[in-house]
């Protein structure tokens, strides 16, 4: 019942409450991945990323097939500034199933590390290769410009990759 509640609170947008469930849930059943997953889920959420580390790791190591976690470890290390593990996780995600978000995170995560055209080859892979929308991809990277500047990007170089992405769509 106390899964259910959380999913139920997970599902309203109210992580904090959901993740009072979960861990109700976890002293239940404290060997259930899936709700350490979620508690995982729920830090994330929240911001709360080295938090959320913690989980995702603990899943990783008691299921290393799990390649569901790959996708949060790499956000929440970018985010928290682990560039080169950030790197890692993404890597592992573009050699097996990447979807658009992968490709662009990895774009993020290489000019954070000060990798401008690498970064510019991805955001055009993101493009190209997943079917990522001219406006869909710049809604995304505007929701996330405040953590590319917070991980070092130098915010007068944005409308520098912006442009050079927007030749490339027209083009």
């Amino acid at each position: 019942n106390y899964k259910k509640i959380a999913l139920c609170y997970r599902n309203l947008k109210q992580p904090q409450k959901a993740l009072e469930y979960y861990i109700l849930a976890e002293n239940l059943d404290e060997e259930n991945l899936n709700i350490e997953l979620n508690i995982g889920h729920c830090y994330l959420e929240l911001e709360q990323f080295d938090e959320a580390l913690k989980y995702y790791f603990k899943v990783e190591y008691l299921a290393p097939e799990n390649t569901k976690v790959w996708r949060p470890i790499g956000w929440c290390s970018f985010v928290t500034g682990k560039k080169e593990q950030a790197e890692k996780y993404f890597k592992k995600l573009i050699n097996n199933e990447p979807n658009k978000h992968d490709i662009m995170n990895m774009g993020h995560v290489q000019w954070s590390l000060g990798n401008r055209k690498l970064a510019l080859d991805y955001y055009k892979k993101s493009i190209e290769q997943t079917k990522f929308t001219e406006t869909e991809f710049f809604e995304v990277f505007e929701e996330d410009l405040h953590h590319l500047l917070e991980q070092g990007v130098e915010r007068e170089d944005v409308p520098i990759m912006l442009d050079q992405l927007r030749y490339f769509v027209e083009g």
